[in-house]
């Protein structure tokens, strides 16, 4: 017979699904831990994720706020919080949020290229490039393909902002 899996094993099985992009099965397995009264920033967080992905926006927003009400300083659940909200182009309240996350976590390259983002569809190309900066510094080698592409908008933003100063002059 075999035993019953821990919660930690359970968990890092949910996680493991949702690396591997099955978010209903992941969701099976948040929704049992959660419904067994387990409680931890990471296990709401992560199900908060895998409801995003399946685009169940209201959902995942729930699921964030449980993180972050178990634990403030949790700077994940605050950047999955404005990833929803850009993704839904509630790009004040995205802001917020992301600003909120690198507050605690200032070196997430992945909440300075969702600020960079948000900014950039904001219009405010200055803080937009400051993030996207932002990211290429802190982004290591998992992020080679997308540190090409932020480096070409870097340029593209640069170039903009440099023939509307000569234009002005």
């Amino acid at each position: 017979m075999e035993k019953e899996k821990s919660f930690e094993e359970k968990l890092e099985e949910a996680n493991l699904l949702l690396s591997y992009r099955d978010y209903e099965e992941a969701c099976k397995i948040y929704e049992e831990l959660i419904s067994k009264e387990f409680k931890s920033p990471e296990l709401f967080n992560n199900y908060g994720l895998a409801l995003f992905y399946l685009d169940k926006f209201d959902e995942a927003l729930k699921e964030f706020e449980k993180a972050i009400n178990l634990d403030n300083s949790f700077a994940l659940s605050y950047a999955n919080t404005g990833l929803v909200y850009l993704n839904t182009e509630q790009y004040d309240k995205a802001e917020k949020f992301f600003l909120k996350a690198l507050e605690l976590d200032s070196q997430n390259p992945e909440t300075h290229y969702n600020l960079a983002v948000n900014y950039y569809r904001m219009g405010n190309k200055a803080d937009a490039l400051k993030h996207y900066e932002s990211f290429i510094n802190y982004a290591g080698d998992e992020y080679r393909n997308l540190k090409e592409s932020v480096k070409k908008i870097i340029a593209q933003i640069t170039e903009i902002q440099n023939s509307q100063t000569d234009s002005n002059q």
